[in-house]
């Protein structure tokens, strides 16, 4: 009996030794956590201080502010086409010019008749004696026949130029409608002249953006064959009527035009200023419980700042409170960041696009 209980003595002295001897569990530091996350690479921007541009976006076809239709003006032979497309011509280039051996013959018929008139004019002037008056004058001309004879000369010689087309400006030619040897009639289209350094977009805009619209407001072109290529402009013409879709028409000048043809499709973006305020990138802007937030960085760290909010062009925003002038916001990568998480800035591509 005495062996059992020694026995069991010693078992619960050694039962007990073991539970003292297990080692209490740690707690975690928080800051040796926050060491061992990995920053989160952001592209970072300055919130700047100036004046918003509201963006208002519009379409459509690059044309002409010069340009003219070219027609015949006389019936006939097409017996000289002297243009092509895409050749440049000056003013008072002749273009093309119609058989005319008959209006040739009857200007030589004018002039002939015309002579013979001012011979039998100078006769009867020679043999008057009495006072030379305008009246008299004018009876001599009547029955000598020279002014009858003047008026021939200028149809023969309008008949003449009728058959010959020039160019009524400087610019290039495009649209030839006919070909040497065809046989035309007074007022056929022979081809087109434009000037190429005068073109501007015939574009829409909302009615709701008529509001924002000012004679020389400038904008960005950007034609669909050249997408990543912005093109300056001037709103020059404001067409003061709602058509039946809701849109208005605005002429938007080109400041320059090289490259660009009539008739291609473009967009454009009319840049209108409005008053000063903080601006940030449109992607710095994240919802957090419902409300808008910017983060900053600081240290290293990323700063959670409510903010309220302005205006929205789709590139830049508009911040009205919550925000400092000169602050690095943060524009990639920002969804899922925390206050104070880490953070390393890189360059932000974004910005040197703009």
């Amino acid at each position: 009996m005495k062996k059992l209980v020694v026995l069991f003595f010693i078992c619960t002295v050694a039962l007990f030794s073991c539970k003292q001897e297990k080692p209490a569990a740690e707690e975690p530091n928080p800051e040796s956590l926050r060491q061992d996350i990995k920053a989160t690479e952001v592209l970072t921007a300055p919130s700047q201080y100036k004046a918003f541009e509201l963006r208002v976006n519009s379409s459509g076809v690059i044309e002409s502010e010069n340009e003219l239709k070219i027609t015949f003006q006389a019936s006939g032979f097409l017996d000289r086409l002297l243009i092509h497309n895409g050749q440049r011509v000056k003013k008072g280039d002749l273009l093309a010019e119609l058989d005319n051996d008959k209006e040739v013959l009857n200007l030589e018929k004018a002039k002939l008749a015309l002579e013979k008139a001012e011979v039998a004019y100078e006769s009867e002037v020679i043999s008057r004696t009495a006072d030379f008056t305008p009246k008299i004058k004018n009876t001599l001309e009547l029955n000598s026949g020279i002014k009858s004879a003047r008026v021939s000369l200028k149809e023969a010689e309008l008949g003449l130029a009728n058959t010959k087309v020039m160019a009524p400006i400087s610019g290039m030619i495009s649209q030839v409608e006919e070909k040497q040897g065809n046989i035309v009639s007074s007022g056929k289209e022979l081809a087109t002249i434009y000037d190429p350094s005068q073109l501007a977009l015939e574009g829409k805009i909302l009615e709701t953006d008529f509001k924002h619209m000012s004679i020389g407001l400038k904008a960005d072109i950007y034609p669909l064959s050249f997408p990543d290529q912005a093109f300056q402009a001037t709103l020059t013409e404001i067409n003061p009527r709602v058509d039946e879709n809701g849109m208005i028409t605005v002429k938007l000048t080109l400041d320059q035009t090289k490259g660009l043809l009539p008739g291609m499709n473009a967009n454009a973006v009319i840049r209108v200023p409005k008053s000063q305020n903080i601006i940030v990138p449109r992607e710095a802007l994240v919802m957090k419980s419902g409300r808008p937030v910017v983060f900053t960085i600081s240290d290293g760290l990323a700063k959670w700042n409510y903010v309220e909010t302005g205006l929205d062009n789709g590139v830049d925003l508009e911040i009205t409170k919550g925000l400092e002038a000169g602050s690095t916001v943060i524009i990639s990568n920002n969804l899922q960041l925390a206050h104070d998480a880490k953070v390393k800035a890189t360059s932000s591509e974004l910005q040197e696009q703009k």
